[in-house]
Formats: structure tokens, C-alpha cells, sequence
């Protein structure tokens, strides 16, 4: 009797050996897009609208002052209609929620990246 309890000393032995498997189209799961991305409207989803809807979303939170502390920021009452504006741009883009927003962003900026490293980009 060795150091393992009895049920797992004998490993059950299959019948078969293996072999190279046969890769069919059922080998693999169907593709499902991510549950942020499928739902974007259209016009989110072109790579030629993103750079306009970035400058739209980042002048509505621009204002002509600044603070010193987070604290001054989340207390001046300019700076908190510019970030209430921002979230109202967001949703009439057609963005559901802020993880939306942001999986969006890091998937343009990474199509932007691949686009811009292509040998013929004329």
C-alpha cells in the first residue's frame, strides 16, 4: 500500500489508443463576438469615424481652467456639467455603458496601430 488512498491508485486504463483526431468543422466552437462589441451601432464600428467621435467625446470634458487637487475638480460645478455632457454624447453615440466605451476605444487603437505599420499605406 503506498502514500495514495486506494481509489487513486490505479488510474483507470482506457480502451483505446489514441490517434491523431480528425479535424472537422464541429472540432472547433463557432465564433460568438463579445457581448459589448455586437451590440454597437454601426457608425461605432467604423474605423473612419473613430478619430471624429474621439475628438467629440474629449472637447465636451475640455474647459478653459484647471485645478490643482482632484478634490477642486470634483467640487467646481463647470467641470461636472462637462462630465454629465460627456456622458450624454456617450449615449446618443449609441455607447451603452463605460466598459462599452472603453472596449471600443482599445479596439480602435489597436486597428489604428495595425493599420499604420501595413508596408502600403498610400
Amino acid at each position: 500500500m503506498g502514500i495514495l488512498p486506494a481509489c487513486c491508485e490505479e488510474a483507470p486504463k482506457s480502451e483505446t489508443k489514441y490517434s491523431f483526431m480528425k479535424i472537422t468543422k464541429d472540432t472547433f466552437p463557432k465564433y460568438k463576438p463579445h457581448s459589448l462589441i455586437a451590440s454597437l451601432p454601426p457608425h461605432l464600428k467604423d474605423p473612419a469615424n473613430y478619430k471624429k467621435i474621439q475628438r467629440a467625446l474629449l472637447e465636451t470634458l475640455s474647459t478653459g481652467h484647471s485645478h490643482s487637487e482632484m478634490e477642486g475638480w470634483a467640487k467646481c460645478l463647470t467641470c461636472m456639467n462637462a462630465v454629465l455632457a460627456q456622458k450624454e454624447l456617450m449615449k446618443r453615440l449609441g455607447f451603452k455603458s463605460p466598459a462599452q466605451y472603453m472596449a471600443w476605444q482599445k479596439i480602435h487603437e489597436v486597428i489604428t496601430t495595425r493599420v499604420r505599420g501595413l508596408k502600403y499605406n498610400d
